[in-house]
């Protein structure tokens, strides 16, 4: 039993962060810097190229969605704000703190408000599309 819940949990949480991701990444455009223009991005021939800080995010998100579902599952504190409270603890974690100290970016306080306010507008619909997903697919076993 506990097995195929935590299975459905990941599968569930798969699929809920890699939505989750594609929202998120969508309006994050609706606001870019020039410092958000320059990437770092590795050529894999032909003109084609990946964008390292994408798939950083991408990965980021299957793993919250992953953490979302499986904590949803054992406590439903989590889901309260309708994901948008976690979504905006995670940007507060990784954008707020984890990125300065590290010096990836600067403080979101350095940065023109408008960007700021774009990016914690792309965090929250991105746990709330987490959260739907969940809710929606019953085999997640996470309910309102």
């Amino acid at each position: 039993m506990f097995i195929t819940i935590i299975f459905n949990a990941v599968w569930v949480g798969i699929l809920a962060g890699i939505l989750g991701f594609l929202v998120q990444s969508g309006w994050k455009n609706v606001v870019k810097s020039e410092e958000d223009k320059k990437t770092e991005a590795l050529s894999i021939g032909a003109g084609i190229f990946i964008d390292l800080g994408k798939i950083r995010l991408f990965l980021l998100s299957i793993l919250m969605g992953v953490v979302f579902v499986i904590w949803a599952n054992y406590d439903s504190a989590i889901t309260d704000g309708s994901g948008t409270v976690f979504g905006f603890i995670i940007w507060l974690a990784t954008e707020g703190i984890y990125d300065p100290v590290f010096k990836k970016k600067p403080w979101f306080f350095h940065k023109p408000w408008q960007q700021s306010v774009s990016h914690i507008i792309a965090f929250i619909l991105w746990g709330w599309t987490i959260y739907l997903v969940a809710i929606g697919l019953p085999i997640s076993g996470v309910y309102f």
